[in-house]
């Protein structure tokens, strides 16, 4: 059976924890998703990707990465 998180969300935000990844939330859009993802991984330092409904990886994103983002700007 289907649920509707799953008709509806398009993108999904994992955690990188020792086990692999953990699944976190789902947005509508890969733009949502990734600027949830990147504040989570600024508060938090982890390591987070965005899946999309097919499970094929759409970014990741570390804190080096954040960190990098924020000096150009």
């Amino acid at each position: 059976m289907v649920s509707s998180e799953d008709v509806f969300a398009m993108y999904t935000i994992e955690r990188l924890v020792d086990q692999g990844w953990a699944r976190e939330i789902s947005f509508k859009t890969e733009f949502k998703a990734f600027i949830n993802a990147r504040t989570k991984c600024m508060a938090t330092g982890k390591t987070y990707r965005v899946i999309n409904s097919d499970r094929t990886v759409v970014c990741v994103i570390t804190l080096d990465d954040c960190k990098r983002q924020l000096r150009a700007i």
